[in-house]
């Protein structure tokens, strides 16, 4: 008899009213310094200071991020958020973004036809072949949010088109109860 030890938790959700929302998030990530460095192969704001669209995107994810408490019993609050745009070629590396609590990606602008998701890595080996084990969520759309623990490693495959991919990720830490 088949009997799990361990239980992987991730959760998706579809953003309520996303194309309303996709507008006023769009227009304040416009306002963004987005720099690219030599060790890495996209464009973010996530090393600039001025993200005032922390608490907007907060607001703007309420009813999913309260969803996500609620099933994974557990209270988070939004501790970070970058942007990230992928041109073609673009990719980014096997990272992980912490060794606890959640950590989330919302897909922006995003065509699953010509673009590939978020590829997460298993925390062990198949057992019967030893092979890495490699998974991403199934039929992600434009406002499609993804969380996971925050200790997954994950990568973004080479962007293949010249359709830009946006995304936008944050962090997710438990609050201590009283």
């Amino acid at each position: 008899m088949k009997t799990p030890l361990f239980d992987y938790p991730s959760y998706m959700y579809k953003v309520e009213d996303w194309d309303f929302k996709k507008k006023g998030l769009l227009k304040r990530l416009e306002k963004q310094k987005f720099v690219r460095t030599e060790l890495q192969e996209f464009e973010t704001d996530r090393g600039t200071n001025n993200k005032a669209y922390v608490p907007y995107l907060a607001e703007l994810l309420r009813t999913e991020l309260s969803l996500f408490c609620e099933e994974a019993e557990v209270s988070c609050g939004m501790t970070d958020a970058w942007c990230i745009k992928y041109h073609k070629g673009d990719q980014q590396t096997v990272h992980n973004h912490r060794s606890f609590g959640f950590s989330g990606v919302l897909y922006v602008e995003y065509d699953p036809k010509v673009h590939a998701p978020t590829t997460f890595v298993a925390p062990w080996n198949d057992p019967r072949t030893d092979r890495t084990l490699l998974s991403y969520p199934p039929m992600v759309e434009e406002g499609f949010l993804f969380i996971v623990p925050s200790y997954t490693l994950h990568y973004v495959p080479y962007n293949t088109s010249r359709k830009q991919r946006v995304v936008v990720s944050f962090d997710l830490l438990p609050q201590a109860q009283p």
